[in-house]
């Protein structure tokens, strides 16, 4: 007759744990901006990374140290296509449309999307956007 209050405890334990659907979202965030992944090559000569984003009639200028991974905040960054200029160092200007896509830190279900781009260096020099 003891073992019956062990059992049924056990027994709803078991069940609780087998029949969650609830997914545990972690505490972490993402930042709204552009991120550079700068080929090797490229990065050991430069200083610095320069951007500047047109959207709207107005226009944001940032820069970094520069790395094989840069990433730029950017407070306000739409999803709909941005007039972008990158400067690379010393380097000439490069013009391109870039357009930023919401990303989630982990998953949409937990939330907290905000807008991100993602551009590529060449070992060239060519600047691209990736998905």
């Amino acid at each position: 007759m003891r073992r019956l209050p062990v059992f049924v405890l056990l027994l709803a334990t078991l069940t609780a744990c087998g029949q969650s659907g609830d997914k545990a979202c972690p505490a972490i965030a993402l930042e709204e901006g552009i991120s550079f992944d700068v080929a090797p090559e490229v990065a050991a000569g430069l200083g610095r990374v320069s951007i500047e984003l047109c959207w709207a009639g107005d226009c944001v200028t940032k820069a970094e140290p520069a790395g094989e991974h840069v990433f730029i905040p950017i407070r306000g960054l739409p999803t709909t296509p941005v007039k972008t200029t990158v400067t690379l160092g010393d380097r000439k200007s490069h013009s391109l449309v870039v357009t930023p896509a919401i990303a989630y830190p982990a998953g949409e279900a937990c939330g907290g999307g905000v807008p991100v781009a993602k551009l590529v260096v060449t070992p060239g020099g060519e600047i691209r956007q990736e998905p």
